[in-house]
């Protein structure tokens, strides 16, 4: 048992004195029914019990220790004795062996917020049995005592509460519903408050609505009203004209409903509000002259109420953003969603440092969205103007001033610049590396800032063959699954390409002009973006034109308002720019080829393909410092005059051919072949050993010897003779005298019949 609790709720119910119950009359009935001499209300204390309501004897308490009644506390149930001088717990009591002289005993718990804080109980001097039925009604009087002192509680709470309200400059009314609603109840403060009597006013004699002015009686009227049609709550202010003054007086009334939901009563309290009244009025007229002055300099004011989170702001603060005065939202929230996401984590940064008293005042500037959907520049500037007793901010009041038009020029002399100096950081770039690629990803962060874009890419027109596809210098980085992943690492080899261009893109590449979409699908060329890709809702697509000619393109997108004309008029010079670098990477890369050209035309025979005799002995001289173990063998085709002078200079040129290309056959890769001139190529072979080299040689030659060289309707065999040398150390430096014992070979080869292959010592 929780002895403490128990006591608590003593104290709490005030039974620990002796003020009694008002239930001495439940008593009389009690033991009239029960037909016992005594009936007892006994509440157990901490040393004593006391009987708050008895019949049938004169004792007020007795000690705690020898109380039946505390047995019941105990076991917190019914106990009952029927004959207490054979209880071994009792048959000593005094209470037993002297006054009141119990015999018999039957006590039912009374039970207090779950704590069992004394008993109802039946005495008898007198041994007796009880029926049970008895005792299941005592155990409800029992719960009866319990509910009749909470309610004790309650009632004196009530009164004490409406002796407080008596005397406050609150007056309480209750109206019920019948046939119509009626005052039922009102504070006697009513004449103190409201100038008219309590007595007059339940009587009949004086009507609230009879010394309401007439706003006011239809403000009462549609209170009244509201809560016949199911409005619960309700708050309105009044205005009582009483023969010597004017009493203004707010009314908050609530409404209590049956189960059906018709409207049982109206409970209000209405206060004295006059001189509040007169305040805010003689604030209006002050604030009025003060909102005429805002107006006229075209200052917006604002004014908020942080603990009820209110922002109260005049017309031209609505004017500057397009919003109607009626319809404009108190809330912060609604402030916060205007201003721009570009300029929100500045704006609440700053705040919040003013708010936390970092700052004297709050000063910024910023964008906020008005309702045509363009962005207004605003400055603000505020104040703490109240604080609470920690001194925490509770109000603070500032003014909105458009500066729009003086930001926008500032912003565009701005943007220029920076668009004139990372033109030139390209330009710089370029030159210091040599690297168009990589002049434009140092630029592309800088391009999205300045174009106000999430996204952006730069590419360049690459022609290969018949196709063109579209070569992406710099690109927005992004990976968003695994093809994506893979797209990624090709931009980062360089080797990104777009090849589909029917797209939005696409189309600024075929049509040559600016492309615009500010509305996600409109375009007819939309395409949507894959899967898990970032939504593209706006896209701008300039193209970059050498001569009216597209040579590549910039692409934008997700500017946080719409994409128009005047951005790709102010992006013009950058394209221009890149048009420039695009040219001249062009031109570089076609003198490249020319000089390529050039040098294969000077080192190569033009017949065969093959390296002409001083672009072999610089090859051999590369290749010579490179690998020491290899063999130099000349070829000659056997008998070749033979062939102009039979079949014609045509025929003999389709036979060096045909040979040139045998040779080149076997001979990839280091090895390097060429065409000496007339009739007499040269080898230089890579090879471990001379036997090795031999068997090659060997193979070239029945290579030749099993060809048919087809000219008309002719077929023309050949035979080539072979002299070659082996060297197997460093012989770069007396590369000619290489080449003289190879040619004395072949000589010997022919010497010995043609159609073979002869070794000299190198």
């Amino acid at each position: 048992m929780d002895d403490q609790n128990r006591l608590k709720t003593i104290d709490d119910f005030m039974l620990n004195n002796e003020v009694p119950l008002d239930l001495d009359d439940l008593m009389v009935v009690l033991a009239a029914a029960y037909k016992v001499p005594i009936a007892l209300i006994g509440i157990v204390g901490e040393f004593e019990e006391t009987f708050k309501a008895r019949y049938g004897t004169s004792l007020s308490k007795v000690s705690r220790e020898h109380a039946f009644c505390s047995h019941v506390v105990e076991e917190r149930k019914q106990v009952v004795v029927n004959n207490a001088h054979e209880d071994p717990r009792f048959k000593d009591n005094p209470l037993v062996t002297g006054e009141p002289h119990i015999c018999f005993y039957a006590g039912t718990p009374i039970e207090i917020n779950e704590q069992i804080i004394g008993a109802v109980c039946l005495i008898d001097t007198v041994p007796r049995e009880i029926d049970a039925k008895y005792l299941e009604v005592l155990d409800r009087i029992g719960a009866l005592v319990s509910q009749h002192i909470s309610l004790s509680k309650e009632h004196e709470a009530l009164k004490r509460e409406h002796g407080l309200i008596e005397k406050s400059p609150i007056v309480l009314a209750t109206w019920r519903n019948t046939t119509s609603l009626k005052l039922v109840h009102i504070s006697k403060n009513s004449e103190n408050v409201l100038g008219i009597s309590a007595q007059d006013l339940l009587s009949g004699a004086v009507e609230l609505r009879d010394v309401l002015t007439q706003d006011a009686e239809s403000d009462f009227t549609f209170a009244m009203q509201a809560h016949v049609e199911g409005v619960e709550t309700h708050s309105c202010r009044l205005q009582i004209a009483t023969p010597t003054r004017t009493i203004w007086v707010s009314m908050i009334s609530t409404a209590s409903f049956r189960e059906d939901g018709m409207l049982y009563s109206v409970q209000a309290f209405l206060f004295d509000t006059s001189d509040q009244k007169y305040v805010e009025d003689k604030l209006n007229k002050t604030n009025q002259r003060m909102r005429l002055l805002l107006e006229a300099s075209e200052l917006g004011t604002w004014d908020w109420n942080l603990a009820a989170d209110v922002n109260q702001v005049n017309k031209r603060w609505c004017d500057i953003v397009g919003l109607e005065y009626e319809y404009y939202d108190t809330s912060s929230r609604f402030f916060r969603q205007l201003i721009h996401p570009a300029d929100y984590v500045k704006v609440e940064k700053q705040l919040h440092e003013h708010i936390a008293g970092k700052s004297k005042v709050f000063n910024t500037s910023f964008r906020m969205k008005h309702t045509n959907g363009s962005w207004v520049w605003v400055e603000s500037y505020g104040k703490t103007v109240e604080s609470d007793v920690m001194g925490k901010p509770t109000r603070i009041a500032g003014i909105h001033r458009d500066i729009t038009q003086r930001m926008e020029s500032e912003l565009h002399e701005r943007k220029k610049t920076q668009l004139l100096q990372f033109i030139n950081k390209t330009r710089a770039s370029y030159l210091q590396n040599n690297d168009l690629t990589m002049a434009c990803q140092t630029v592309l962060p800088e391009l999205i800032d300045i174009s106000d874009s999430q996204f952006a890419f730069v590419g360049q027109m690459k022609n290969e063959g018949d196709a063109s596809r579209l070569f992406i210098h710099a690109i927005s980085e992004i990976v968003w699954d695994n093809s994506s992943f893979s797209q990624y690492n090709e931009y980062k080899k360089r080797n990104l390409y777009f090849s589909s261009f029917d797209n939005l893109f696409g189309t600024t590449i075929l049509t040559g002009e600016v492309t615009i979409s500010n509305t996600s699908g409109s375009h007819p060329n939309s395409k949507g973006v894959p899967q898990g890709h970032p939504r593209i809702s706006r896209f701008l697509g300039l193209p970059i034109k050498v001569k009216e000619r597209v040579v590549g393109m910039i692409g934008l997108a997700n500017k946080f308002e719409p994409y128009t004309v005047d951005d790709a008029t102010f992006l013009q010079p950058l394209l221009d720019a890149l048009a420039g670098l695009f040219y001249a990477v062009e031109l570089e890369d076609a003198r490249a080829v020319a000089e390529e050209k050039l040098r294969k035309l000077a080192m190569t025979d033009s017949l065969t393909g093959l390296y002409n005799r001083r672009a072999f002995i610089n090859e051999c001289i590369v290749f010579s410092k490179q690998h020491h173990s290899a063999c130099v063998a000349i070829i000659d085709i056997d008998y070749f005059k033979q062939v102009n002078d039979t079949y014609g200079h045509d025929a003999g040129d389709q036979a060096l051919i045909t040979v040139a290309r045998k040779i080149a056959k076997q001979n990839s890769s280091p090895n390097v072949v060429a065409r000496l001139g007339g009739e007499e190529f040269a080898v230089v072979m890579l090879g471990k050993n001379k036997k090795e080299i031999n068997t090659q040689l060997e193979a070239l030659r029945i290579a030749v010897e099993e060809s048919v060289v087809n000219y008309k309707t002719d077929k023309i065999n050949l035979t080539i003779s072979i002299g070659a040398t082996f060297v197997d150390s460093t012989y770069g430096a007396d590369f000619s005298s290489l080449l003289s014992t190879a040619d004395k070979s072949l000589y010997k080869a022919k010497e010995q019949g043609r159609n073979r292959v002869v070794w000299g010592e190198g």
